[in-house]
């Protein structure tokens, strides 16, 4: 079909006018969402209506301290905000860089040649060329159909491909199944369907990991705890809304709200995305990476994942006595260069001579569901119909003797290891288009076995044995035969028995709950159809099994889309990694382990995280409750919350987020976060009580006093506290947390112990309400300190033997 599109002075005219297809298709968040979205967080508005609160006080009271707190608690917030959006946005502007080798050109027509072009230089009227495998990128109308089938599952959830003629309508966002042809662009840009519904277009749901999750959880009943604090507060209250009264309510609400926890797992998934994407990978999911430590089953396509795609043909067998060799070959040459569905298999036999007098009359090209196409073409004297595809499924389409001939060639060659193709003349009386419908009456004469072997790749069993380390199964669905798959795993070094394999048409007939047993038990699954692949994924999940699903073609789309974790290879076909959590750049499979390891770097690092911030939580509410019901005192205001957000939580926490090494695999998050902070808040509210305790029965000390004492002992036990999370034996940063660690101690020791009354320092202790601590007590101070903090270690450690016995 010959075309001659546009001409260069028309494509600048529509250019000019605006009719080209220049919206913005990427997933990312541009910078100015990311600010949107930081700025004006659920977290934000709850703190901006506490500092709203304080500051009506203020104009009613006129106490200036207000106005200190409402400054304490908007630093804090501005300082964790500007915090996520400095790293969101440096983990966005890698990741585009990237995501640039993702773009794949387009072939469209103009001045009568076909040219490769950026999908958003696409005008209107263009004509655009669609293949297997690639995405309708704009609205337009088919002007040419070689069997085009086009799958629109991604738009309208309908998984069944629509077979589509000339003048028929293409819809943005829907791609090629099967077949080939040319369609002409309608509406581009904005106008398209897929700019108008992007939400809804592809997958593009966002759906929670476990550990957002978890986060999720805990921050609900934060939020829960701190209004029933609130509540119970105002409740019990007998002196009215005081200064100090709306200083405790805004102490409480503001150590209750999770900000920092919720800012800083985000910071944690964007440096995440960031370090993968410097590896050569494209993460499309903020928390894909961190998905990837819940795998427990990994399912792979063979070709394009564990081999490279790259074919190559090992071994002709003659099956038909009346041509020879050299004439057989050509039949293929012929038909590999009139065929238009030119698929790796097809170039892989693209290396014999085609015949000068044959042409093309009709084709029916191949598709994933039938594992086969046929070609009708014309020698100049009579038609023939030839056929090329899976073996052991046209076999069955063999007759008699030649069924028996080919089975007996086949085995004694010695060839099942390998990907066979039977190639042959369709012989049946019928005609061409009943030929394409009618498949079971299609009779076969066989003219030879072609024999392709394919590539491995070489980092394929680095990945492999991680996954079996980590108990992560390994289930490989293929469209290719068992055996050929089982060559592969033996050649990878992966032994698979005969027991340990199973068909799609095997699948076909068995139950729900038998279909389930094999999926668990089965490792190698063969002959799949898409629909085979989708449907083991979906029993897979329904038992809540977390499952991530690997593959290169369009056959794996829908277990792509479907899996709780999806991940295409950069030479994939372009709606495979459109709609894949996960690309891998040049096909690195060695990438895996990265990013497994990086995955449990950021559960490790929340995990961390949210040890330090929920701990600081609980003695709040601890303290909270103590002061309520036993009318103890409450040492703490918003500013002194602000300081130990600072600098016992954020930066440490930051610190880190930044330089966490621990890739070790996390089990049971919420079992260790909470016993781990119940522990810690515990032994730091009984230190700082002891401490004033002590202090009341040794000295004649004011009130004040003994919130100083009380503030310094929960400061340096939470230092300790931070050490009990980070120092762990031959972690490289130890010393720099140690470092931190240790400077904010002296830090605050000095500007608690020091009369300084003027410059910079006096002015600190004044906003921070540090006041000075009489050296007398000093002593007291120190010895409960040492003693709450060799404590809290001792617990922790031995805290930690017993949970991991536990649930081991």
């Amino acid at each position: 079909m010959k075309f001659e599109g546009l001409n260069s002075e028309e494509v600048e005219s529509r250019i000019s006018s605006g009719q080209v297809n220049s919206y913005d298709k990427h997933k990312s968040k541009t910078i100015g969402e990311i600010f949107v979205e930081n700025i004006f967080s659920v977290f934000n508005f709850v703190i901006l209506s506490i500092i709203l609160f304080v500051l009506y006080f203020y104009f009613t009271t006129d106490d200036f301290r207000l106005i200190l707190d409402s400054i304490g608690i908007m630093f804090i917030a501005v300082l964790n905000t500007s915090i996520a959006i400095v790293q969101e946005i440096k983990a966005k502007r890698a990741l585009d860089k990237v995501k640039l080798l993702l773009i794949k050109e387009v072939c469209v027509i103009r001045n009568g040649k076909e040219e490769k072009i950026n999908p958003s230089q696409v005008v209107k009227d263009d004509i655009i060329k669609v293949q297997r495998g690639d995405q309708i990128i704009v609205d337009g109308n088919v002007l040419f159909s070689n069997h085009l089938e086009i799958d629109e599952s991604l738009l309208t959830g309908e998984s069944n491909p629509i077979h589509k003629n000339e003048n028929d309508e293409v819809l943005s966002g829907s791609f090629c199944l099967s077949g080939n042809g040319f369609y002409k662009a309608e509406k581009v840009g904005n106008d398209s369907f897929a700019a108008q519904i992007t939400s809804q277009a592809k997958k593009y749901k966002f759906v929670l990991s476990p550990l957002q999750k978890r986060i999720d959880m805990i921050v609900k009943l934060l939020f829960l705890t701190a209004l029933i604090l609130v509540g119970l507060e105002i409740i019990l209250n007998k002196n009215g809304f005081n200064v100090d009264f709306v200083r405790k309510i805004s102490t409480i609400l503001i150590s209750l709200v999770p900000q920092g926890l919720v800012l800083m797992a985000s910071v944690t998934f964007a440096i995440g995305v960031y370090r993968i994407s410097k590896l050569g990978a494209i993460i499309q999911k903020l928390n894909a990476i961190e998905s990837f430590s819940n795998v427990q089953i990994v399912c792979m396509d063979k070709t394009g994942t564990l081999t490279q795609n790259k074919l190559n043909v090992k071994e002709i067998t003659v099956l038909n006595k009346d041509f020879s060799r050299t004439e057989i070959e050509s039949m293929i040459g012929s038909y590999a260069h009139l065929t238009s569905d030119k698929n790796a298999t097809i170039e892989a036999v693209n290396i014999y001579p085609a015949m000068d007098n044959y042409t093309l009359k009709d084709e029916f090209p191949f598709s994933s569901d039938r594992k086969f196409s046929m070609l009708k073409t014309s020698d100049g004297t009579k038609e023939i119909t030839f056929i090329l595809g899976a073996y052991d499924v046209l076999i069955e389409l063999l007759k008699g003797n030649s069924k028996t001939e080919a089975s007996q060639a086949f085995d004694a060659g010695n060839i099942s290891v390998y990907r066979n193709l039977l190639f042959g003349k369709v012989v049946s009386d019928i005609s061409f288009e009943d030929k394409k419908v009618k498949f079971d009456e299609i009779e076969i004469e066989p003219l030879c076995i072609i024999s392709i072997n394919d590539k491995i790749r070489d980092d394929v069993l680095d990945a492999i044995k991680l996954f079996e380390n980590n108990d992560i199964k390994i289930k490989i669905l293929s469209g290719d035969s068992a055996k050929a798959i089982q060559e592969v795993s033996n050649e990878i070094g992966w032994k698979i028995g005969d027991a340990e394999m199973v068909s799609g048409k095997e699948l076909e007939g068995l139950s729900d709950k038998d279909f389930l047993k094999t999926v668990t038990d089965k490792k190698i699954f063969a002959r799949l159809k898409p629909e085979h692949k989708l449907r083991i994924i979906k029993a897979l999940r329904k038992e809540k099994i977390y499952t991530a699903m690997i593959g290169d073609g369009v056959n794996d789309l829908p277990a792509i889309k479907e899996a709780d974790l999806g991940i295409a290879m950069e030479e994939g076909s372009s709606i495979t990694k459109e709609v894949a959590d996960i690309v891998l750049l040049k096909n690195k499979f060695s990438l895996m382990p990265s990013i497994f390891d990086e995955g449990n770097k950021i559960v490790n690092t929340v995990k961390s995280v949210a040890k330090l911030f929920i701990t600081k939580n609980f003695f709040v509410i601890y303290i909270s409750l103590m002061s309520l019901f036993f009318l103890l005192e409450f040492p703490l205001t918003p500013r002194r919350v602000s300081l130990i957000n600072l600098f016992g939580i954020g930066l440490p926490a930051f610190i880190i987020t930044m330089k966490n090494v621990n890739v070790e695999k996390t089990k049971n998050f919420l079992a260790d976060v909470i016993s781990f902070v119940l522990i810690s808040a515990l032994v730091i509210v009984a230190a700082g009580y002891s401490g004033a305790y002590f202090a009341k029965m040794y000295y004649n000390i004011s009130a004040m006093d003994v919130q100083m004492i009380m503030l310094t002992i929960i400061i340096i036990t939470n230092i300790a506290n931070y050490f009990s999370i980070v120092l762990k034996k031959d972690d490289e940063n130890n010393m720099l947390y140690l470092g931190y660690g240790l400077l904010i101690l002296f830090l605050y020791i000095f500007l608690a112990a020091s009369s300084f009354d003027t410059g910079i320092l006096n002015y600190i202790k004044l906003f921070y309400e540090i006041n000075y601590v009489n050296p007398v007590l000093w002593p007291l101070i120190l010895t409960v300190s040492l003693i709450s903090s060799a404590l809290l270690i001792f617990l922790q450690k031995i805290r930690g033997r017993l949970l991991t016995k536990v649930l081991n």
